[in-house]
């Protein structure tokens, strides 16, 4: 719809929503990364091993749970993984291709 040369769009709560939340999931996690990047934080919580290696949080406790993937650290209720041992597990998992050499 037109209105005085400008361009109005009418829109639902419903569909602006979705459009809402990945704007301001991707707004946090720009911040998180940048300043998960900062020299001294080596310690990682599962939501932060989620947000910069990929792998999802249920997958890490589960691990946790058959006592298998990367070392951890808990802390009373709470679970950290350092940057270095997943880095390592990630790469001890890296298969040598002949066309890679």
């Amino acid at each position: 719809m037109e209105f005085d040369g400008h361009t109005i769009i009418l829109s639902t709560p419903e569909e602006l929503f979705p459009l809402i939340t990945k704007a301001v999931r991707l707004a946090g996690y720009e911040k998180t990364q940048s300043n998960s990047d900062a020299p001294g934080q080596k310690l990682l919580a599962p939501k932060d091993v989620e947000r910069e290696f990929g792998i999802r949080q249920k997958t890490l406790a589960y691990w946790r749970l058959e006592g298998i993937g990367p070392a951890y650290t808990s802390f009373g209720r709470r679970v950290f993984y350092e940057r270095a041992v997943l880095e390592e597990y990630i790469a001890s998992g890296r298969i040598q291709t002949s066309e890679s050499k």
